[in-house]
């Protein structure tokens, strides 16, 4: 779309959205779906993330709990012990977070499962599955540290909790039912 005038942030705008462009292009679909199966698989879907990154989460916990799925995030106090038939996913753009990481080893040493969302491959001895949103690895971004991998966790989410929506057959009207009332 061409626009007639020009204005700084609408041109920002553009340039972030070439990215996200760029960075839906480079993802696996197979790495989405195994993600897929595993949050209906689970028992409980656990999120830890740090900074930015964990409000991510949070946007997405809130989504899959909608969704009708048992969700916590780490750290909260209402959140309780993580174990087997579990899954914990754990978003670092680094892979390399030191909060998130001992989340990653109590989950393991509890018999949970383990997705890493990463900006590269996780070492295949890091975690059960990945998902790989390769911002600043191999789609270079001017956005300021992780906003490009933030941006596209939360795009990302949306667009997987629709998925699994669609998979699971949960009406619309069911989540507005379970939205929260008292904000």
């Amino acid at each position: 779309m061409k626009r007639e005038d020009t204005n700084p942030v609408v041109d920002r705008l553009a340039v972030i959205l070439d990215e996200h462009c760029r960075l839906m292009e480079a993802l696996d679909a197979a790495e989405i779906d195994a993600l897929a199966g595993a949050i209906v698989d689970a028992r409980s879907v656990f999120f830890s993330g740090q900074g930015r990154s964990g409000l991510m989460t949070r946007a997405l916990a809130i989504r899959l709990m909608h969704l009708g799925i048992k969700v916590h995030v780490a750290g909260e106090p209402s959140t309780p012990a993580i174990g087997a038939k579990d899954l914990l996913i754990a978003v670092s753009a680094s892979a390399g977070t030191k909060a998130t990481l001992e989340h990653v080893r109590i989950a393991r040493n509890s018999g949970a499962r383990v997705a890493l969302v990463s900006s590269k491959k996780p070492e295949p001895d890091a975690a059960d599955l990945g998902l790989t949103l390769p911002a600043r690895s191999a789609i270079p971004t001017v956005q300021h540290a992780g906003s490009l991998f933030e941006q596209a966790f939360l795009l990302v989410g949306d667009a997987l909790a629709w998925h699994i929506q669609t998979q699971l057959g949960v009406d619309e009207r069911l989540m507005n039912e379970r939205h929260a009332n008292l904000q």
